[in-house]
């Protein structure tokens, strides 16, 4: 039922429906609920409000009337689904880019070209963990081994997670994760520790004169975060909150869950930034996710590759 239908503060249940049908009638509504119309007695409107409108109501009204219950407990139920169920990838597009700017039809051609080797996506809430859901979501859903830190027993949340070998009891098991806003924000501000810890393992290397990744050279060379004190303060901190990651903490984020995060960046179709990799050369043996980004800031998550292009 929607806002507008419900009795207002002080009303008594059915007035609104009572005055309407009045209003309609062409009279003024008066007491047993009839009104006067040219003299003649017209016959009482029940209002939906009242208990016993079944008896004035045929199956089709009362069955329409349940189906749109049930669907709003459907959208209630994918409001606290921050990885929304997935569609088809070029009807997302449809969708989402319909007009013919500079920047809808370079989106236009970026989902083709991603269409050529999967056909479905899923929607990721676009709040400032968006990164962090992206990336953690794919990782979990896969039926490949789960890396080290999240086979961690003292993880309780995710460790029954190390078992599950089928995509499908993965999958179900990340949907039921990411509806639990407290264990899936918890799950965020691990991996920020996660990224914390790395970029001091990174740092202390670098002041002994190790080889480290060029990003970490980068990610220090900033105004911001010139150490791992300056980083947590200024960036870890804020993710989530006033900020995402930026394009340099990917490479972060990649080496702190061990996955190559492999980004199709949509704005820069028939560029050879079109496909990301972080880490641009990672270790074989690293699993990885793909996901999908129109601005950089936005991740989605596509689903289900093309049959021809997994053979």
């Amino acid at each position: 039922m929607s806002r507008g239908a419900m009795p207002q503060p002080g009303a008594w249940p059915g007035a609104g429906c009572a005055e309407k049908s009045a209003r309609e009638a062409g009279a003024a509504p008066r007491e047993g609920g009839k009104a006067a119309a040219g003299g003649q007695p017209r016959t009482a409107v029940r209002c939906p409000a009242e208990h016993e409108e079944d008896m004035y109501r045929d199956a089709d009204e009362i069955e329409k009337e349940k189906e749109l219950l049930t669907h709003e407990r459907e959208l209630s139920a994918e409001a606290r689904l921050s990885v929304a169920p997935e569609m088809d990838i070029m009807d997302y597009c449809k969708k989402e880019w319909r007009g013919n700017t500079q920047k809808a039809t370079c989106m236009k051609k970026g989902y083709e070209e991603v269409s050529q080797k999967f056909t479905s996506i899923r929607r990721v809430r676009g709040d400032n963990y968006c990164a962090l859901r992206a990336t953690l979501f794919q990782a979990m859903s896969q039926p490949a081994a789960l890396p080290s830190w999240l086979q961690d027993p003292e993880l309780t949340l995710w460790a029954g997670l190390a078992e599950m070998r089928t995509a499908e009891a993965r999958q179900v098991a990340c949907d039921e994760l990411f509806m639990n806003e407290e264990e899936e924000y918890s799950l965020y501000e691990a991996i920020k520790f996660l990224m914390l810890n790395r970029a001091i393992e990174l740092y202390d290397d670098k002041e002994n004169g190790k080889e480290v990744p060029f990003f970490s050279v980068l990610l220090f060379a900033r105004d911001t975060s010139n150490d791992p004190g300056q980083l947590l303060r200024n960036h870890l901190n804020q993710v989530g909150h006033t900020g995402g990651l930026e394009q340099v903490e990917m490479f972060l984020l990649a080496y702190a869950v061990r996955h190559t995060i492999q980004v199709y960046r949509l704005s820069k179709y028939s560029t050879e930034e079109f496909i990301t990799v972080y880490p641009t050369d990672p270790p074989m043996d690293w699993p990885v996710v793909t996901l999908i980004a129109e601005d950089d800031r936005h991740y989605n998550i596509p689903v289900r590759v093309c049959e021809e292009t997994s053979l």
